[in-house]
């Protein structure tokens, strides 16, 4: 006679031998950098392996961000991501840049750390390919993540 948990926990654990299989390196897993970024590492995404570092601290767990992160309040940056728009419609100007495509399963989880709210002069056109931005780069801007990007443009390299 078969029980109930005889019969539903090999149906429980096919998503874990398919993620087991896939990530022994199956055919069909996704092809980018080792590590906990989509992007590989060059001059427009190093920015991101610096955000990452920040730390929650204090009695109310606000962000410490390491010096070198700190230095950059208010300087200007270049960073590459993605694009994950906040609402509807073809282009914006207030979106999400993150380190990771949003769809990539082999990515770090989204963390404030590895997202940076964008307030751009001018909408830009969605888009699921990367693009890189320039712009003012903020600190604690109370609006949820721990980073903005004011005055932010597209630039083509």
């Amino acid at each position: 006679m078969t029980t109930r948990r005889q019969f539903l926990l090999p149906l429980a654990l096919a998503p874990v031998a398919g993620w087991a299989v896939w990530a022994a390196g199956s055919a069909d897993a996704p092809a980018h950098a080792a590590g906990p970024f989509h992007l590989p590492l060059d001059e427009h995404t190093a920015l991101w392996r610096d955000l990452a570092q920040v730390r929650l601290g204090g009695p109310v767990g606000d962000p410490q961000f390491p010096i070198r992160v700190s230095e950059m309040d208010g300087q200007p940056v270049s960073v590459r991501g993605f694009m994950v728009p906040l609402t509807g419609g073809a282009s914006h100007n207030r979106f999400i840049l993150s380190a990771n495509p949003v769809s990539c399963p082999a990515c770090q989880s989204p963390a404030p750390s590895s997202m940076i709210h964008v307030h751009s002069r001018t909408p830009l056109g969605e888009t699921q390919e990367p693009i890189l931005l320039t712009g003012t780069l903020r600190l604690r801007p109370h609006e949820g993540l721990f980073y903005r990007l004011d005055r932010a443009e597209a630039r083509w390299a």
